[in-house]
């Protein structure tokens, strides 16, 4: 092996431990916060169940607050790719796109609670990092400039976008907790609730 490559095959495994190590910090603070609350949880805590040294949780966060981002970021990454990745998600009017949208958000925290059990237990200290961390905004931009888009090629009605978003979040995320916490919702049963306030909000139908 020529000494270029062995360089170019030693960075990778730096990226790739790099990865893990993040991965594993990040998984760890899931399981401690759902347990003991972003409050009372300590770095200790969290980096004790990863097996990695305690400063290496240093390399990668600077305090818990700082893993409770990255875990609100991680789940919004995905849960955007994962709706973005929906094969059936050609919408043929506003209807249709929010129930896409809504069906496959719920699906996916209907398998992956914890999210929504961190927000419940923690919902003082959590609230801004759940408005304002930076992947959420980028989600939410993706879904303003696909509703912006329907609007200009006529298929959706012409709404208040800034609006749509606003108000669209929170109705998702109330009736979310309720299906996650509560259990008293399914999937399906969430999907009509949001679907049709919204469009009672924003069509005046239904």
């Amino acid at each position: 092996m020529m000494e270029s490559e062995r360089k170019i095959e030693s960075s990778n495994k730096r990226e790739l431990t790099k990865s893990n190590n993040r991965s594993l910090i990040i998984a760890s603070g899931v399981n401690v916060f759902v347990e003991k609350g972003v409050a009372e949880a300590t770095v200790r805590d969290i980096i004790r169940s990863t097996g990695l040294a305690s400063g290496t949780f240093y390399n990668y966060f600077k305090s818990k607050e700082e893993v409770l981002v990255a875990i609100f970021d991680d789940f919004a990454s995905e849960i955007g790719e994962n709706i973005r990745s929906n094969e059936y998600a050609v919408p043929k009017d506003f209807e249709s796109f929010l129930r896409i949208k809504i069906s496959t958000f719920l699906n996916y925290i209907n398998n992956k609670p914890e999210i929504y059990l961190i927000m419940s237990n923690n919902h003082n200290l959590v609230t801004n990092f759940s408005i304002n961390t930076p992947q959420i905004i980028l989600e939410i931009d993706y879904l303003k400039e696909e509703v912006i888009e329907g609007i200009k090629e006529g298929v959706f009605p012409k709404i208040d976008v800034d609006l749509f978003a606003l108000v669209t979040r929170p109705v998702v995320d109330s009736l979310a907790q309720e299906m996650i916490l509560q259990k008293k919702l399914s999937v399906e049963e969430c999907t009509e609730r949001c679907v049709n306030f919204l469009l009672n909000g924003f069509l005046g139908s239904k």
